[in-house]
């Protein structure tokens, strides 16, 4: 017999991308199982503007001048080519190396992984025309797989965007066997606005009233793919944390957020964070969930916080009995946004094993998610959970090491981080003891 927790993510496994009627729906469904548990959730809306693809055209050029064209997706805010199009030599760019960065400029680089703010730096000042990135794996067929629309993100915006398309890796390497010297491409852009919502409950405390937990998970999913596992899994996972209070409230105060528009460059909680400005200084910490309850993997804690916040969790892990590692870095989800405002995080993830990962795929549906590890994670949020909003003294520090400081500067970009405009904070030492 099915859970509720489970039954809640097979309602709420359904495509729903930043903006859509979909993503609307499935915050009206959230809202409406808060509102049955017995609190009153709000509906919390925001905007955001993107330049997305209208047309996006890739073809290698033969040796007798015929086209090969490929299909492609434009990259999301990289950069219009003029409307002819452009003609540029071509380049398979294997790695970073010197020798291959000094062969580039003037040129369009075929290149496998997301770049780092570094990196991209590092091909604009080598003079790169544009960039086409891969999609998926060399065993997909056109039946079987997606063509990923991608994000060029925030962090790349200091070095200035370039033209910027994705291609399936089966075509990647078609296109490589065609061995062209020139490509053509054209890309345009049209600017729009996208309109989102957050879905927010506060479960005052009983006695440490202004002292606030952020708590949250987004529920959006990218197009084409279910988000059971990303990151409807963790939504469902609050919903249980609030049945949880409706029978044990917090001594402190707990500010439950759904984020909308995840999958877009963190909309949603950055929104909340600059919305919930005033407050921000009474917010503790933030715990965040995202990505669950599949059979295969292994649960991971992502500690953006002090070296003893991560001492203290593992105590905690240990405590409880919960398998689990941790990792002192930035996790790419919405904790990254308060963190980047200065409060610390602790997100709680899922790591899958090679070849048994389906994230932002049409493989991820109800197929691999397993109702006793959706109910275990959702066992060990509460009692985290527990131990941070009813301690006698809040155990984690408002305090961000130099490394993540840097680390959330480099995500986020120089132009774009919050931290890069924030001083250091210096570590609190222990009052020395006398007899």
């Amino acid at each position: 017999m099915a859970s509720p927790i489970y039954e809640r993510l097979s309602k709420l496994s359904f495509t729903r991308p930043s903006g859509t009627a979909e993503e609307k729906r499935a915050a009206e469904f959230l809202a409406g199982e808060i509102r049955a548990i017995g609190f009153e959730p709000a509906l919390e809306p925001f905007s955001y503007t993107r330049s997305v693809p209208t047309q996006a055209y890739f073809a290698a050029i033969l040796e007798n001048g015929e086209e090969v064209s490929f299909p492609v997706t434009g990259v999301i805010n990289s950069k219009e080519t003029p409307p002819q199009g452009i003609t540029a030599d071509f380049f398979y760019l294997k790695s970073l190396d010197e020798v291959s960065l000094s062969q580039i400029r003037g040129k369009m680089v075929l290149i496998h992984d997301r770049l780092s703010p570094q990196e991209y730096a590092r091909l604009r000042k080598a003079g790169i025309t544009g960039y086409i990135t891969t999609s998926g794996t060399v065993r997909d067929t056109y039946e079987n797989s997606d063509l990923e629309t991608q994000r060029f993100r925030d962090s790349l915006r200091d070095s200035g965007a370039v033209p910027a398309f994705a291609i399936r890796m089966i075509d990647a390497v078609r296109l490589l066997r065609i061995s062209p010297e020139k490509v053509r491409f054209t890309l345009t852009l049209k600017e729009e606005t996208v309109h989102s919502q957050n879905v927010s409950v506060t479960v005052l405390g009983t006695q440490f009233p202004n002292e606030i937990l952020a708590v949250g998970a987004h529920y959006d999913s990218v197009p084409f793919s279910y988000g059971a596992w990303d990151n409807g899994a963790g939504a469902v996972q609050i919903l249980s944390l609030l049945e949880h209070f409706k029978a044990h409230l917090p001594r402190r105060t707990v500010k439950v957020v759904l984020f909308g528009s995840e999958e877009t460059g963190l909309q949603g909680s950055r929104a909340y964070v600059i919305a919930h400005e005033r407050e921000a200084e009474k917010k503790l910490a933030m715990v965040n969930v995202d990505v669950g309850g599949s059979i295969l993997g292994k649960e991971i804690l992502f500690v953006t916080a002090n070296d003893d916040t991560e001492i203290w969790l593992r105590q905690v892990i240990k405590e409880v009995g919960y398998a689990a590692v941790t990792t002192q870095r930035v996790m790419s989800s919405d904790s990254a946004g308060f963190s980047d405002h200065g409060i610390p995080s602790i997100s709680i993830g899922q790591g899958a094993p090679r070849g048994g990962g389906y994230m932002h795929t049409r493989y991820d549906n109800m197929e691999l998610i397993s109702q006793d590890v959706l109910e275990k994670e959702a066992w060990f949020l509460s009692q985290l959970v527990n131990r941070l909003t009813n301690a006698a003294v809040f155990p984690v520090l408002r305090i961000l090491p130099a490394k993540l400081r840097q680390e959330l500067i480099q995500y986020f970009g120089e132009s774009q981080s919050a931290m890069a405009k924030r001083p250091a904070a210096e570590e609190e030492r222990p009052l020395p003891f006398h007899f």
